[in-house]
């Protein structure tokens, strides 16, 4: 750590141990503090973002005890750098730990983790936040014009294309609130055994609180299909769920690969990307299907 990040930082000067936390996908640099506080430093080039991320967090912990305590926002002129201080929580990440759970133990991990989302959900978006339909249908006409330029399988194009452009009025009226916008094991945290917090706010967004189940599919059922079904349970409170739930999990799915295989292009990881969309394709018959074959009720 640079030493004049401790002469800015006061929580720095107060700790006993600082430790690096290199893990994740993040550009920021984070540190735990006598495991009690995560220090995120960032660059203050998007500084209201961030701002926006802070205090959001402020809000959502009323409603939930299983996401990071906001504690302080500030920003370091003479560096460029601006950071948060967040309550440190313990555990590991559920790709790393899921698998060594028993069965039951990760379905209600999982269950768990979609109660906190459905709190998280309550909370709406900003008065001046647009229509979910305009702002989501405007970036997925963007994601597959960039698409159509690529060297895809015809059959996987087609299906993409074909069930978003049947489907994509369904966002209509859909409520705006509040969205984490990358919900998957990777960021939920398993300890002794439990499920004990949510992490890494970094991509939050407002819109339709289903599309937070996008990556369901794509990420989770790969780690465990237990953990996966638990948290689509445990969201409903373990009731029935409707065809209006799966039409629009499947669209958002289907918008999700579309996104994943044009930035899969871009950042060089295109065969992956490809290897997991073509999962979820399976998972859904090529979309003839709404309901993914991992679901079991």
């Amino acid at each position: 750590m640079e030493a004049n990040l401790i002469a800015y930082i006061p929580f720095f000067q107060q700790a006993t141990t600082i430790k690096p936390l290199n893990k994740g996908f993040s550009f920021d640099q984070k540190y735990i503090l006598d495991d009690q506080y995560l220090v995120r430093v960032f660059s203050d080039e998007h500084i209201e973002k961030r701002k926006e991320e802070f205090h959001t967090l402020a809000k959502l912990r009323s409603l939930s005890k299983a996401i990071p305590e906001a504690m302080e926002f500030n920003v370091v002129k003479e560096q460029g750098l601006a950071y948060m201080v967040l309550s440190f929580m313990p555990g590991e990440d559920g790709e790393a730990t899921l698998q060594k759970l028993e069965t039951k133990e990760q379905y209600d991990a999982g269950y768990s983790a979609g109660e906190e989302l459905n709190k998280l959900h309550a909370y709406p978006a900003p008065n001046y936040q647009e229509s979910w339909y305009d702002l989501k249908k405007r970036k997925n006409d963007n994601y597959l014009q960039h698409l159509s330029l690529m060297n895809i399988d015809p059959k996987i194009e087609n299906a993409l294309v074909h069930y978003i452009r049947e489907h994509e009025d369904i966002m209509k009226n859909r409520p705006n609130r509040f969205q984490h916008d990358d919900f998957h094991p990777a960021n939920l945290l398993i300890n002794k055994g439990r499920f004990s917090g949510i992490i890494d706010f970094q991509k939050m967004d407002w819109g339709d609180p289903i599309h937070d189940f996008q990556k369901l599919g794509f990420f989770s059922s790969r780690i465990s299909i237990p953990f996966t079904n638990g948290i689509v349970n445990g969201y409903h409170w373990n009731m029935k769920l409707d065809e209006d739930f799966w039409e629009l999990y499947t669209l958002y799915s289907a918008m999700h690969l579309v996104s994943a295989l044009v930035w899969g292009k871009k950042m060089g990881n295109f065969e992956q990307m490809c290897s997991y969309s073509m999962n979820v394709l399976e998972d859904h018959d090529f979309f003839t299907k709404i309901v993914p074959n991992w679901y079991k009720k």
